[in-house]
């Protein structure tokens, strides 16, 4: 339990500690536990938020009232689910992202000592840096942002990014992206390269490199499908 809690703590303050002790014995489960926690709190804070979008977005389509009808109640449906929903689709999510670096890592890299098992560990303990983005996030979005003045994914990005400077464009997935491009992400990458160099002994700027692509791939499906 102390180490668990020591390698969360650290994740943020000394990654490349956390990562040592992960490469050791890769425990995730309070991580896990911490994760699920941060997920329901902040899903259910921006509910107001996520409902308005839905309808603004409903309102661009050619559907009926019944049929935005029937989405919101899909969605309220939805968020009565959450906590069941957050850790069944936080396992899923981190399994597939896991296998996926797994299978790109035994063609990549040449080490026979990094397993699934250290791989998934650092994916669930990465992830808790995006729920600490996420409070900041939400703590600003809840702020400065009227719920009525929601009509994209991008007007949820509050922490400054890109996307400001092409406020004018009508490109959804090109806000959706740049907004990824923000002083925290620098944070996320860094942490993502520690990861990388120590659990997979590669040189710092390969480590880098492939920080960044990895990056890349894990705001794809919410540019993509959030947006």
């Amino acid at each position: 339990m102390k180490e668990s809690l020591q390698n969360i703590g650290d994740v943020i303050a000394e990654p490349s500690a956390a990562f040592a002790r992960l490469k050791a014995e890769p425990r995730w489960g309070m991580a896990f536990v911490v994760f699920c926690v941060f997920t329901i709190v902040l899903t259910w804070a921006v509910t107001p938020y996520t409902a308005q979008l839905m309808s603004a977005q409903m309102t661009q389509t050619d559907l009926s009232a019944e049929q935005v009808a029937a989405a919101q109640t899909v969605h309220q449906i939805i968020q009565k689910l959450i906590p069941l929903l957050a850790p069944i689709g936080g396992l899923l999510g981190f399994l597939i992202i896991s296998a996926l670096f797994t299978l790109a890592a035994r063609f990549l890299v040449k080490n026979d000592t990094l397993k699934f098992r250290h791989i998934y560990a650092a994916v669930v303990h990465i992830s808790l840096i995006g729920c600490v983005i996420g409070l900041l996030n939400t703590a600003l979005l809840l702020v400065f942002r009227n719920v009525e003045d929601v009509t994209n994914a991008a007007d949820m990005k509050m922490i400054p990014g890109l996307h400001l400077l092409f406020s004018s464009s009508e490109n959804v997935k090109l806000l959706a992206f740049l907004s990824h491009i923000n002083p925290v992400s620098l944070w996320v990458i860094a942490v993502m390269a520690i990861a990388v160099s120590v659990l997979a002994d590669i040189e710092k700027t390969r480590a880098r490199v492939a920080a960044v692509i990895l990056w890349i791939i894990s705001i794809l499906p919410e540019v993509m499908f959030g947006s």
